[in-house]
């Protein structure tokens, strides 16, 4: 089964993750670099989750205690995702079963049969995302057409994506034809991508310009 490929906001969203071992320390790390609000329920962390959860403090709630579906239920928000990655797989199937019930998305590490979404092999340059997913049958997979998509994209990338950003604003102002619109910033993505981002502005005013003629 294939799994829908959705990119999410997760900016001062709740998180939750059941577990303080490797898979919670990973995954956390990259929930911080999208700027969501975490909670992790643990009766012990691995020294490199201490560290992060210490660093922190004011994005991550540690809650130490067994995780149980009672200390779920007891929890004062209704989180966004929740990560379900104790050692225990029946309480992962258990965790998932209590938030279906409230509609909320859950990846249990233990069942793929029980889990909603799966975490992706993540490039992320500044607002440049790129997700790549094997559906969870061959994460070697998911790394190679990682290293490949990596060393094909240009350092500056972000820059460039701001850029354009730019750039498509004024076309939108100035172009009305559609298909005229898109052949524009066509061309001037690939003079930013030719001149590693330094095309002079009367230039792109130009190839502007000559579209609106």
């Amino acid at each position: 089964m294939a799994y829908f490929p959705l990119f999410v906001n997760l900016s001062n969203k709740q998180v939750l993750i059941v577990g303080g071992g490797d898979v919670s320390f990973r995954q956390i790390s990259t929930f911080l670099a999208f700027e969501a609000n975490i909670t992790i329920i643990a009766d012990s962390l691995i020294p490199e989750l201490e560290t992060i959860v210490s660093a922190y403090d004011f994005k991550i709630k540690y809650i130490k205690q067994s995780p149980t579906i009672d200390v779920l239920e007891k929890l004062d928000c209704l989180p966004t995702l929740v990560i379900a990655a104790t050692q225990d797989a029946t309480l992962n199937a258990s965790i998932y079963d209590f938030y279906a019930t409230k509609n909320v998305l859950v990846e249990n590490i233990s069942n793929r049969a029980k889990c909603d979404f799966i975490f992706p092999a993540i490039i992320k340059r500044g607002d440049v995302v790129c997700g790549i997913s094997s559906s969870g049958k061959s994460p070697l997979v998911s790394q190679f057409i990682k290293g490949l998509v990596e060393s094909s994209m240009p350092e500056n990338i972000s820059d460039i994506n701001e850029h354009m950003d730019e750039v498509y604003k004024a076309v939108q102002q100035s172009i009305s034809d559609p298909s005229k619109r898109a052949q524009t910033l066509r061309a001037i993505f690939t003079r930013l991508i030719e001149d590693d981002n330094m095309t002079p502005d009367n230039e792109i005013d130009g190839i502007i310009g000559e579209a609106e003629l």
